[in-house]
């Protein structure tokens, strides 16, 4: 016979998990007896991720990747070569991989510069990590890389690095002031976003960032990023 319990009006949260089940099922005599179970389910409140935000339309999308070119490898942002050959050969226009609406590929120099601010991983995580993404859309709209690629600050800071030969950057003879100073901010930049990486360890800037410094700090030729000659 069935005997059915008194639920309590009030619900005890447990601290070991979201959910209390109550009711034992006792099968030792062979035959399976049901009773009438009560469970009771606590909400906690709080969704995993619920922080976080939003993944723009279209970011990270497998269409646009090379979902179907499984036999690429990937780069540390998830982009394939055949994804970037795409891109700089024009046939995947510009709007269609920019996610932060600011992108501009007239500066670009190689395949490996068309990747937007919001596909880069270190520039992404910047912008989460001190919440500047839920108010600015792009990297260089950031207060910081404004600081940073400041002509001043790029004058002061490029004697303080060293080339791989460990000799301090001096500006050669030959050689235009705005290329020096674009050359340090290269450099700067990127130290800023992923940290000291060592001159094994390489890695390219967001188009936005190309196309802010090559802008304003301009020349009569520009070299683009090249991974195994930076």
């Amino acid at each position: 016979m069935s005997r059915k319990r008194k639920m309590s009006s009030e619900v005890e949260p447990s601290s070991d998990s979201d959910i209390e089940t109550s009711g034992v099922s006792d099968e030792s005599s062979g035959s399976k007896e049901s009773t009438d179970e009560d469970y009771n389910v606590v909400c906690s409140g709080y969704a995993p991720y619920q922080d976080e935000p939003l993944a723009e339309d279209g970011e990270g999308s497998e269409d646009e990747r090379g979902a179907d070119n499984e036999g690429e490898e990937a780069d540390e942002d998830g982009l394939t070569p055949s994804v970037l050959d795409a891109r700089y050969d024009r046939t995947v226009a510009v709007n269609s991989w920019c996610h932060c609406e600011h992108c501009r590929d007239d500066n670009l120099v190689g395949a490996l510069e068309f990747r937007c601010c919001r596909e880069v991983v270190d520039a992404r995580a910047k912008m989460n990590f001190d919440g500047s993404i839920e108010r600015i859309k792009y990297i260089t709209e950031h207060e910081d890389y404004v600081a940073l690629s400041n002509r001043t600050a790029l004058v002061q800071v490029g004697p303080l690095l060293r080339d791989k030969n460990g000799r301090f950057y001096r500006r050669r003879a030959g050689v235009s002031q705005n290329e020096f100073i674009r050359a340090v901010g290269y450099r700067w930049i990127i130290r800023w976003l992923c940290g000291y990486m060592g001159w094994e360890n390489t890695r390219p800037l967001p188009a936005c960032i190309y196309h802010d410094l090559r802008t304003r700090y301009q020349t009569a030729q520009t070299r683009g990023y090249n991974k195994n000659n930076t």
